[in-house]
């Protein structure tokens, strides 16, 4: 697979194309991430099965079975070998460590008590962080089982569906960690003082209560997505949270949880769509651009490769799409 230059986000056609197609899967994939440098992609799916495959040959490379717990959310962690992957599995809600290079979890960090809607790294050091439809957040260090920081979150914890769906994330520089809840509400704390609070709330005005898909930041720290499960996506300013403009357009009858992303540059976003298309926006302005066209089912799992010029989807055939530049 050859890599070309970073795409033009003021393109009036789709600036990418399907470069490979990954059939490895046999039920809906779940979840999809790069590795930290760019080489490997994973993706995980409810047939159980965590993949991961070559980027630079567009290839699987290793598969291990999760018939016990179930796979939903997966992240590299720092190391390119191991994954963090959620549970699946009607009586286990963990988060479990798994070495892909000997297929073999070497922790498990249990806490919550109903299914993981958020799963991020830091981009910092060790320490990782899980949302769950319990109604709390939760900071961990890899090294160890116990928890370092819990967050119980006004008006969680009843069940999967609603308000009762956080979505978290850390900065760019892994100082800041972002929980959103359908309050309307998006909480923002110091990750080396969870203990004292929010430091700041942002309540944007998304027209009433909201379930999240996703919350992301650009790559400079300066903006914040919100997907919703409501047929929009919000983009805040990460400093002050005024709403800068929501995007819509793209279909979600079904109110599914759709994945999102800032293109590398921040120009443009792009989220995934019901009916397997992959809409685009103009940051600057909200203008849409021409939709990415390929999948034939829902897109949940979106994302943009952090060194090379990669955008791996994956819908509900399944089938996982990796786009290169045209």
């Amino acid at each position: 697979m050859q890599v070309a230059a970073p795409l033009s986000p003021n393109a009036d056609r789709p600036p990418l194309a399907v470069g490979r197609v990954l059939r490895e899967h046999q039920a809906r994939i779940t979840s999809l991430d790069f590795s930290k440098d760019g080489e490997l992609l994973a993706s995980a799916g409810e047939d159980e099965r965590l993949c991961v495959y070559s980027c630079t040959q567009g290839a699987l490379q290793k598969v291990t079975l999760c018939r016990k717990f179930g796979a939903d959310l997966v992240r590299f962690t720092h190391d390119a070998s191991s994954l963090l992957v959620s549970s699946r599995s009607d009586v286990d809600d963990s988060v479990r460590y798994l070495s892909m290079h000997d297929h073999r979890y070497l922790r498990y960090f249990k806490g919550h008590t109903d299914r993981v809607s958020s799963l991020e790294m830091s981009p910092k050091d060790d320490s990782f962080a899980s949302a769950s439809v319990d109604g709390t957040a939760r900071v961990w260090d890899l090294r160890s089982t116990s928890c370092s920081g819990v967050l119980k979150l006004p008006g969680g914890g009843g069940g999967d569906n609603g308000a009762s769906r956080p979505v978290a994330a850390f900065d760019p520089q892994g100082l800041v960690f972002a929980v959103a809840l359908g309050d309307g509400r998006t909480r923002l704390f110091d990750v080396r003082g969870l203990q004292k609070g929010p430091f700041v709330t942002f309540t944007p005005d998304l027209g009433g209560a909201s379930s999240f898909s996703c919350l992301k930041f650009s790559h400079d720290g300066k903006l914040m997505l919100l997907g919703t499960t409501m047929g929009r996506v919000a983009l805040l300013d990460a400093f002050t949270g005024d709403l800068l403009r929501t995007f819509s357009g793209h279909a979600n009858e079904s109110r599914t949880p759709l994945e999102c992303a800032f293109a590398p540059d921040a120009q443009s976003v792009y989220c995934g769509s019901e009916d397997g298309a992959i809409w685009r926006w103009q940051t600057q302005t909200g203008a849409a651009l021409a939709p990415l066209r390929a999948h034939t089912a829902a897109v949940g799992a979106l994302k943009f490769n952090p060194t090379r010029m990669i955008l791996a989807s994956a819908c509900a055939q399944p089938a996982v799409a990796l786009w290169l530049p045209c």
